[in-house]
């Protein structure tokens, strides 16, 4: 397998891409064919590597150059460039963010002199390019070649006649960044000019030759047998006249076709002898029938080889090597599947781009992209918004890995869309996208354009697509109407809210794909991708979609960047720039993996338990706990299940196991649970449940184990509590715990542990420093605007204090004035019982100008003393209302997180513990620390619902609008050595 991989990475897959010119190899001797002994395996030259360049930075500039190509034209202002590259990135001058300023940029000139190998001699040859952003226009030996619009498909030119053998030639290519087609391939997203994917010469026989091969499998009805349908378009230029108009008869030849496995077994072979057919081109088709095939899909990426040679006189004269997956899709019933199998996309959206080399990507950046996607359940990307190098798409092809792939139409203006003058374009971009990938398996669908109307240049251009692929889908990315075309087989949203979701995917007749759904703006916003996800792929159209954006759109250059720019959202790197715009990813530039990434991970998880809670009994054998499957071909046979049950932090058993369960459905694991022999009241039993598939962890999920019984702990009751008062405040002491309240204040002012200091602070929290995403949900006016909230005066309206036999009650109602506009009021209720446990209620009724708050609740704070942290709930990522799913129930410590111990926290319970002894809060909401005050524990009954971007969350979850009902909270807090 890793020969295999080797052999299409070689500059730019020269055996893969523009196939093999083989006249001898093993395979060929194993076949019958006559072998020449001055066989030549590979007839391709990389022209990858230093060339000359110029940057004209405007068109003054750039006339100078125009006879560049010439070789007396005096070079010495030109210096040395590698290519591949993109010009902005080697510090040629500053990369630029989306488009040109007034449609003008610089423009490169780019000069190579090289010799043609021996072989080339006497051939047809192409010279190919990857890519060139964002046109070209060429010239070989200074006589002009042709030139090509359109920055990221792929392109070649015959060069037969202007090549020199056995001598030096000369190839010029003059790179400009704008001209009429290039808003074509402009999104949010850096355009970086140059000559960024390889150069190739292939040479291939000059009168008859492999022109190019199509493969499509095709499965029987039971998805067990499958026709491999090869079409080989043979190329034939031989001289086609005798007098008198008469075609020559020619000479005819032989077409073997021959697949073979993984393993080099022969699968089917078959030699075809074909009649000639002199100067014109003739489409050869020939079917296998292929008894049960090994599948291609993303969970189980099987490829075969399929070769293709020619051959005259019995002996190979061209041939070509595809990889091979039998792999069919259908949307039929409004359901998309592959291989006859429903499939749930959990997919990103992808740029082709890396911070040390632009758009130059290569083998080591597409496998930690495919590595970390693999490590995060994702299994699709929608190549955004443009066809990607062709190693990527065969690298996902080897690894597994579904791809949406898009033809370069959007960002333009509405009138340039709807500009026939431009159907060309439409044609030349549609026709290169396709026939590039036609033959990779990873490919599922076709997809014209950006988020834009339909017009009449995407309706020709899926047409176009449909017409040269016709066993794949087409969509339009933000096309969701029923009414649309036939030749759109899917529809798409973006941005959608989960009811919206719901409510279309219930009722479509076409499968849905969401091709942006969820934006992974910033580093705190991200907020309803699982409730997204679960509302569209709960239904059988809803075939999933795809995050935007996988990594921040972060470029390097060796100048340190403008003092006045990007400097919002990297500091520490002078180098790196990421626009705003292009903040968006769930890993960053350089692939570290955000909060955002774990988030992905847990949603898009395929195995995990389908409960929360279990009834457990003390001393029972097994426990059974369903287990969901939502691999769509993989058995849970195949999933290693670990496990380990705890008490609290305490582990009390853990092991190994597996089970049985098919795809799309649950199947019961019993887990063994004898080691729990009693369950002690205020206690908390959970069992840890990690999913490993071949060394991947899928997913670690903890299930709570609820007692049926528990067995109750003897609690001493302490002597009656003692209640002081003297100068407004009021101290209450149960043995060694005192509480002292402020009548002047309305809080609590102090809790001690034999007459030490442990909590010094209790007061009501609404307003803290805003994150961009709250400000985008509160409303970037009104923050502007907003008064601080935490800055007020307090007027206590009532205080009353209670005491009974067993318990001591202070209730309070207390107003904060900020301003004349705003204002809020907090009624308190204090209980302390006679084991020194105090009890705290609230109601906060708001009553200020901004329409949300970011969060509601009381702040506690502690003394230095109390060194250590623990909660047990939900870590050790923050946690959300709308954004929960990658954190995990347990017990978790600040000596072990470290700063995984700030930021927001779901919690049960809190400790803040030390010499002088342990405060533990029992509080049902959220704990926020932060580093700039350590000491403060935050218990937020309620916080702001993250959004994803500027849009704002579903209001299923929690927005804290400041409406005229109360915001209502408890907490229990109970201090002691030992709790």
């Amino acid at each position: 397998m890793k020969e295999k991989r080797k052999r299409i990475f070689v500059c730019i897959f020269l055996l893969t891409q523009f196939g093999f010119f083989l006249t001898a190899s093993n395979e060929a001797k194993n076949l019958g064919y006559t072998v020449p002994n001055n066989a030549q395996v590979v007839n391709t030259q990389c022209l990858n590597g230093v060339w000359q360049f110029a940057l004209a930075k405007t068109e003054k500039e750039a006339t100078t150059m125009e006879n560049f190509y010439e070789k007396a034209f005096n070079r010495k202002k030109f210096s040395s460039i590698q290519v591949p590259s993109n010009w902005s990135i080697l510090g040629f001058e500053e990369p630029v963010y989306r488009g040109f300023k007034n449609n003008k940029a610089s423009e490169g000139f780019y000069y190579l002199e090289f010799t043609p190998k021996d072989i080339f001699d006497g051939n047809r040859v192409l010279l190919h390019f990857g890519g060139v952003w964002s046109s070209a226009e060429v010239w070989m030996n200074g006589s002009f070649v042709g030139s090509h619009f359109g920055g990221f498909s792929s392109f070649s030119f015959d060069i037969s006649e202007f090549l020199i053998y056995d001598n030096v030639n000369t190839l010029a290519v003059r790179v400009k960044q704008t001209n009429r087609d290039y808003k074509f391939d402009t999104y949010d997203d850096w355009t970086l000019g140059g000559i960024y994917r390889d150069v190739v010469l292939e040479a291939m026989p000059k009168h008859r030759w492999i022109d190019d091969v199509t493969v499509q499998t095709k499965f029987d009805f039971y998805f067990e047998d499958a026709d491999l349908i090869v079409k080989t378009l043979i190329g034939d230029n031989n001289t086609s006249r005798l007098p008198g108009n008469y075609p020559l008869p020619g000479e005819n030849y032989q077409l073997q076709v021959s697949l073979t496995d993984q393993s080099g077994n022969m699968v089917a072979n078959r030699r075809l002898n074909i009649a000639s057919h002199t100067a014109t081109d003739r489409e050869i088709k020939t079917v296998f029938h292929i008894e049960k095939p090994k599948h291609w899909n993303a969970e189980n990426p099987y490829l075969y080889d399929l070769r293709i040679d020619l051959l005259e006189n019995n002996s190979i004269r061209h041939s070509r090597l595809e990889r091979v997956g039998f792999r069919e899709i259908s949307t039929k019933g409004g359901v998309f599947r592959i291989n006859g199998q429903a499939v749930k996309l959990r997919g990103v959206n992808r740029h082709d781009e890396h911070p040390d080399v632009g758009r130059a990507t290569t083998y080591q950046y597409w496998l930690e992209d495919l590595k970390l996607m693999k490590e995060a359940n994702i299994n699709f990307i929608r190549l955004s918004h443009y066809t990607p190098a062709e190693g990527f798409v065969q690298l996902c092809d080897e690894l597994g890995m579904y791809l949406g792939n898009e033809v370069s139409l959007g960002g333009a203006s509405s009138d340039q869309m709807r500009d026939r003058s431009y159907v060309s374009s439409a044609l030349t971009r549609s026709y290169e996208t396709v026939v590039r990938d036609i033959n990779n398996p990873s490919i599922i669908y076709w997809s014209i354009g950006n988020e834009d109307p339909l017009t009449h240049l995407h309706f020709i251009s899926a047409k176009t697509v449909k017409g040269l692929d016709p066993t794949r889908p087409i969509l339009i990315p933000w096309r969701y109407e029923s009414w649309m075309p036939e030749v759109f087989d899917l529809l798409s949203v973006h941005y959608w809210q989960p009811n919206e979701y719901d409510r279309i995917a219930a009722t479509s007749t076409r499968p849905i794909i969401t091709t942006e759904y969820t934006h992974a703006y910033g580093d705190n916003s991200f907020g309803g991708l699982e409730a997204r996800w679960k509302s569209l792929t709960q239904h059988a159209s809803g075939a999933g979609g795809a995050i935007w954006m996988w990594a921040d759109q972060g470029v390097k250059n060796p100048h340190p960047r403008p003092e006045s720019m990007y400097n919002k959202i990297n500091k520490d790197d002078k180098f790196l720039r990421i626009d705003d715009a292009g903040w968006d990813g769930i890993v960053d530039a350089y692939r570290n993996k955000t909060r955002d990434f774990w988030e992905t991970k847990a949603v898009y998880a395929q195995v995990y338990p389908a409960v929360n809670q279990v009834v457990i009994r003390p001393k029972q054998s097994f426990t059974p706990i369903p287990v969901q499957n939502d691999f769509d071909f993989t058995n849970l046979d195949q999933i290693n299940i670990r496990w380990s049950i705890f008490e609290d932090e305490k582990k009390m058993d853990s092991g190994k196991g597996s089970i049985h369960g098919m795809p799309h459905a649950q199947a019961m694991f019993n887990l063994p649970t004898k080691a729990i022999s009693e369950t002690i009241e205020g206690k908390t039993y959970y069992v840890l449940l990690e999913f490993f598939h071949r060394d991947h962890e899928i997913q670690s999920k903890s299930v709570e184990l609820i007692p049926a019984v528990y067995s109750k702990r003897n609690v001493s009751v302490n002597q009656k509590p003692i209640v002081k008062q003297e100068h407004g405040l009021v101290q209450v002491r149960c043995g060694e715990i005192a509480y002292v309240f402020n009548s002047f204040t309305g809080q609590m002012q102090s809790a001690s542990l034999s007459g030490n200091q442990l909590i010094n602070d209790l007061y009501p929290k609404i307003w803290r420093e805003i994150q961009d995403s709250e400000a985008s949900v509160i409303g970037r006016r009104n923050v502007r605007n907003a008064v601080d909230l935490r800055k007020y005066k307090s007027e206590v309206r009532k205080w009353d204090v209670e005491q009974s036999e067993q318990e001591v009650s202070v209730d309070a109602e207390v107003e904060y004035l900020v301003d004349e506009k705003n204002h809020f009021s907090v009624k308190y209720r204090y209980q302390i019982n006679a084991v020194g446990d105090l009890s705290v209620y609230y109601e906060i009724y708001p009553k200020v100008v901004v329409p949300r708050l970011p969060v509601v609740g009381m702040c506690i704070g502690t003394t230095p003393a109390l060194t250590d942290l623990k909660w047990f709930g939900l870590g050790p990522y923050d946690a959300y209302p709308n954004k929960r799913s990658a954190p995990r129930l347990g017990v978790w410590s600040e000596k072990d997180l470290g700063n995984e111990a700030y930021g927001n926290k779901a919690t049960r319970w809190i400790e803040r513990s030390g010499l002088p002894g342990i405060v533990h809060i029992d509080h049902q909401g959220y704990m926020e620390r932060t580093k700039t005050n350590p000491d403060e524990v935050n218990l937020y009954i309620e916080v702001l619902s993250k959004p994803e971007k500027g849009r704002s969350p579903d209001n299923t979850f929690p927005l804290l609008e400041t409406t005229e009902d109360p915001f209502v909270g408890g907490f229990t807090i109970k201090i002691g050595k030992e709790v």
